[in-house]
C-alpha cells in the first residue's frame, strides 16, 4: 500500500452536517482545508435526520444551550442561502408554520412548562392555540387534542447541505480524503499531523467532528470524550392531496415534517433506552460508563409500526400514505446531553465539535461560526454563549 503525505492548514475529521460547515467556513476564510472522512459524506446522523430547526420542547435545556439553538435558527436562512451560492447545491431549506401538538396531557404538560420557562419566554416568539385554530392551519391534524404552540420554524435537507458545503469547499481548493483518521502527531503541546490508514497530513490545527465515532479520539487527545451512539429512526412517505401547510411536532407521537421537496418525514425513535420516542429516552448517562457503545444503524419493524400508529393517530390522513423509505442511524449523545464545542485543553491546535445529540443540524451553523471565529481569530461573537461548552469540563481537574 502507497503511504501518502499531504498537508493543510486544518483538518477536519469527520464530514457530516457539523464536520462540513466548520470546513466551510474555515475554507471561507482562505484557509487551507482537508476534511478527512473514514466512509462517505453525511453517513451518520446527517443522512437520517429531521432536519427541522426547532426550539420547542425538552431539547434544549435551560439557559446556555437555548441560547445556543435560538443564534444558530437566527442564522439558518442566509447561512443555506451563502452555501447554495458557492456550493451549488441546494440545502433545500424552508420556512413554515410550526406546530407543536399536544394529543395527550403529558405533551401538553411538556409544552406548557417550556412556555413557562424564563428563557423561553424571552428569546422565542410563541404563543398557545386551541384544536380550531391548529386545524385552521392544517386541517388534516386530529380535533382529538388539546391544542399546541404556534412557532415559526425553519427545516432543511441536512444531507444536501453537507454536500453543498463540501463542493464550496472544493471550489476553494480544499479536497476530502477517504481514509479513517488513526492519531495525532505532536511536537510537545501542540498538534503538528494527523494520521490516518493511508498517510499522515502535516496541519496547525484539527477539528475532531466525527459524530457518534469521536471517543476513540479521546486517547489520541488525552481527556474524555463522553459521547455515545443514540440510535434514531424516521420514515419517508408521499401523502396525496394538498400539501402539509405547518411542521407538526409532538412530544410522544414523532413529528410530521414537510420537506421542500414534497416528501413527508415522519415519526421518530430512538434512546438509549430503546423505548420508543427519542423523550421517552434516557437522554443522559454515566460519564464513566464503560460498556460497549451500540452503533445500531439497522432499521426495524416494529419500530416502523409504532411510529406509523402514532402518525396516523396525530393524522388520521397518514393512513393513505405512501411509505418510501425506513431509515436509522446513530447521533452522538454527550453525557450532559449539551455538545462539546471548542478548544481541546492541554492540546494546542486541536478543537473538538461533537455530541449535539438530537440537534446537530440544528446546532451546525453556530458550532462552525465558533470554531472558525477561534481558530482564525482567537475570538467569536462575545454574545454567543461558549462556556458551558468547552470539552474541558469532562477533563480531569489539572488538565491544561
Amino acid at each position: 500500500m502507497t503511504v501518502t503525505q499531504e498537508s493543510a492548514d486544518v483538518v477536519v475529521v469527520g464530514c457530516g452536517v457539523v464536520g462540513a460547515t466548520i470546513a466551510y467556513l474555515l475554507a471561507t476564510e482562505g484557509l487551507d482545508v482537508l476534511i478527512l472522512e473514514s466512509e462517505s459524506i453525511g453517513r451518520g446522523a446527517t443522512g437520517h435526520g429531521h432536519g427541522i430547526i426547532s426550539l420547542i420542547g425538552k431539547d434544549f435545556r435551560p439557559g446556555s444551550h437555548l441560547r445556543l439553538g435560538v443564534a444558530s435558527e437566527r442564522m439558518y436562512r442566509e447561512f443555506c442561502e451563502r452555501v447554495l451560492e458557492d456550493g451549488g447545491i441546494d440545502p433545500l431549506y424552508h420556512e413554515l408554520p410550526g406546530i407543536s401538538y399536544a394529543v395527550v396531557e403529558d405533551e401538553a404538560r411538556i409544552f406548557r412548562d417550556f412556555m413557562a420557562r424564563d428563557d423561553a419566554r424571552a428569546l422565542i416568539e410563541m404563543r398557545w392555540i386551541d384544536v380550531d385554530e391548529a386545524r385552521e392551519i392544517e386541517p388534516r391534524l386530529t380535533a382529538d387534542a388539546i391544542g399546541g404552540v404556534l412557532h415559526h420554524h425553519g427545516q432543511v435537507d441536512a444531507y444536501r447541505l453537507a454536500l453543498a458545503a463540501v463542493a464550496a469547499v472544493e471550489r476553494r481548493g480544499g479536497r476530502m480524503v477517504t481514509a479513517e483518521a488513526t492519531g495525532l502527531i505532536r511536537e510537545g503541546n501542540r498538534v503538528v499531523g494527523v494520521r490516518h490508514q493511508h498517510g499522515t497530513i502535516g496541519c496547525a490545527h484539527v477539528v475532531i467532528a466525527a459524530g457518534a465515532w469521536t471517543s476513540p479520539a479521546a486517547d489520541w487527545l488525552g481527556i474524555p470524550i463522553p459521547v455515545r451512539p443514540l440510535h434514531g429512526e424516521v420514515l419517508h412517505a408521499k401523502l396525496p392531496g394538498e400539501p402539509i401547510r405547518a411542521f407538526v411536532l409532538t412530544a410522544l407521537h414523532g413529528p410530521i415534517l414537510p420537506r421542500r421537496d414534497g416528501i413527508l418525514m415522519v415519526g421518530s425513535i430512538g434512546g438509549v433506552t430503546m423505548s420508543g420516542m427519542d423523550v421517552d429516552a434516557k437522554h443522559a448517562f454515566d460519564p464513566l460508563d464503560s460498556s460497549p457503545p451500540d452503533f445500531d444503524e439497522q432499521p426495524r419493524e416494529e419500530s416502523r409500526d409504532l411510529m406509523i400508529e402514532r402518525a396516523v393517530r396525530v393524522m388520521p390522513a397518514l393512513a393513505d400514505a405512501t411509505l418510501i423509505a425506513h431509515l436509522a442511524g446513530v447521533r452522538p449523545l454527550s453525557a450532559d446531553r449539551m455538545p462539546l464545542i471548542g478548544p481541546v485543553p492541554g492540546l494546542d491546535g486541536a478543537w473538538l465539535a461533537t455530541g449535539h445529540g438530537t440537534k446537530g443540524i440544528h446546532l451546525a451553523p453556530v458550532t462552525a461560526k465558533i470554531i472558525a471565529d477561534l481558530i482564525v481569530r482567537g475570538e467569536t461573537d462575545p454574545d454567543l454563549p461558549l462556556e458551558e461548552f468547552r470539552p474541558e469540563r469532562f477533563a480531569p481537574a489539572g488538565v491544561g
